[in-house]
């Protein structure tokens, strides 16, 4: 199992369930199968999750989870939070990311004597958090046993624990308003709820929020252990397709680096054209950049219909090549004898570009289709979160970029490269994962 997922999590001086549902559900784009939500009220940790978006599962199903402080999740793969009784006492635990090594983790517990209700992440890293001395000792437990990546929420009695993976690859940020203070995977869950950012959550650092009237804010943001890792690895992938573009992830507004992307697009490969498109959603901001820089009016020629899943966060290559196949309205109008520019975060195995835009785009009456993609061509899998499916798969692996405008039957492609990426982030290669273009782990 792989998942980028979504977590929230806050604590307040007073009733903070319906803000919680809230800030949760703004991290939906991340995971659209499973939901779930825990919460604190002072006398019990209770636990509610559901199979299903956040909204029609919870409108109606928000009774008795009343709290001053909880963690929600929303997830492709599995029912989170979940919650455990040990010798740490009782905490519930939710997470995004990936566990390589779960096979080997999981026989090591059996030998022990340990059973498991169902043989998932999220149990297996329970059970490590839980054979801690404590539960910061245990999240120390779990970072040197997992292989792989996190960012992790744990709630407990004396508050809300909040630990980053010691690489950095999942993104964790923390906000505050008022007396009331939160954490999530991207800032775009506080923007609507009154949230201001304070900072995000620093590679390896373990803390704690508190909500007590009493407390200074600096108290409220509780530093208990920082895990040191010998690199940091910033997944490049949230900036070009996986943050929602309202999110500030790392210092970074993802939008504006998406413009950026857009522009060294238009810059490396310029062609006359008579309007720039966007598959939506992700590619809009690339698209705007390019358009821009290009100064080509930019356009829309497909809508995404509002009720569609993101393609391709799906479980099944089926459910992604389904996906895909409804979520695109082509505006005929707008693109029969039209020249267009076409922008994307990515193509993985070319299957889509090629039967679900370009084949609509020419059975429009497009005049020319020029794609223009947003990173450089993924040759790998990641190993650090939602997969990038098997090596063999890739498109850039099948053929050589030269042959991949034959083959989309298009105009012509424009692959971005490292060094506008990079740039375009904004912060130093050697501190970004690049793994699924270079076929490099670290």
């Amino acid at each position: 199992m792989q998942d980028n997922c979504g977590v929230f999590g806050m604590c307040s001086t007073e009733n903070c369930l319906h803000d919680l549902y809230y800030g949760t559900f703004y991290l939906q784009h991340r995971g659209q199968q499973y939901c779930g939500l825990s919460t604190y009220d002072g006398r019990q940790i209770k636990l509610r999750t559901h199979k299903g978006l956040m909204r029609p599962s919870f409108a109606d199903d928000l009774g008795g989870l009343d709290g001053y402080s909880g963690i929600g999740h929303v997830s492709l793969n599995v029912r989170q939070p979940i919650k455990l009784n040990s010798r740490v006492g009782e905490f519930s635990v939710c997470f995004s990311g990936n566990i390589a090594n779960l096979d080997e983790l999981v026989a090591e517990f059996k030998a022990e004597g340990h059973s498991f209700a169902a043989v998932d992440e999220i149990e297996v890293l329970g059970k490590l958090i839980a054979s801690g001395k404590n539960i910061v000792d245990g999240i120390g437990r779990a970072a040197k046993a997992i292989q792989g990546c996190y960012s992790l929420l744990i709630l407990a009695q004396d508050g809300v624990y909040a630990a980053r993976g010691p690489k950095g690859h999942r993104p964790l940020v923390l906000g505050r308003r008022g007396h009331t203070v939160a954490v999530a995977s991207e800032s775009c869950a506080f923007n609507n709820l009154g949230i201001q950012i304070v900072r995000d959550v620093k590679p390896g650092e373990i803390v704690r929020l508190r909500s007590e009237i009493d407390l200074l804010q600096s108290e409220q943001f509780e530093t208990l252990k920082v895990i040191k890792s010998k690199v940091i690895q910033y997944c490049a992938f949230e900036w070009v397709y996986i943050a929602n573009a309202a999110s500030i992830i790392d210092g970074r507004c993802v939008d504006v680096v998406r413009q950026r992307i857009g522009a060294s697009l238009a810059r490396r490969y310029p062609v006359k054209a008579d309007l720039v498109a966007a598959v939506p959603n992700s590619g809009i901001g690339h698209a705007i950049g390019y358009a821009q820089e290009a100064d080509i009016p930019y356009d829309r020629v497909f809508l995404r219909y509002d009720y569609a899943d993101r393609s391709y966060t799906q479980s099944t290559q089926q459910e992604r090549e389904r996906e895909a196949q409804i979520k695109l309205i082509p505006i005929t109008e707008k693109i029969k004898g039209k020249r267009i520019v076409l922008l994307d975060d990515s193509i993985v195995r070319g299957t889509q570009m090629k039967m679900d835009m370009a084949r609509k785009l020419h059975d429009a009456g497009a005049k020319e289709i020029h794609v223009r993609i947003a990173c450089p061509p993924l040759i790998a899998p990641c190993r650090y979160g939602r997969s990038t499916r098997r090596t063999d798969e890739l498109l850039a692996n099948r053929m050589s970029v030269k042959e991949i405008p034959k083959y989309l039957a298009v105009n012509s492609v424009g692959y971005n490269t490292f060094g506008d990426l990079v740039k375009a982030i904004g912060l130093p290669k050697k501190s970004l994962c690049l793994s699924c273009w270079t076929g490099k782990y670290s």
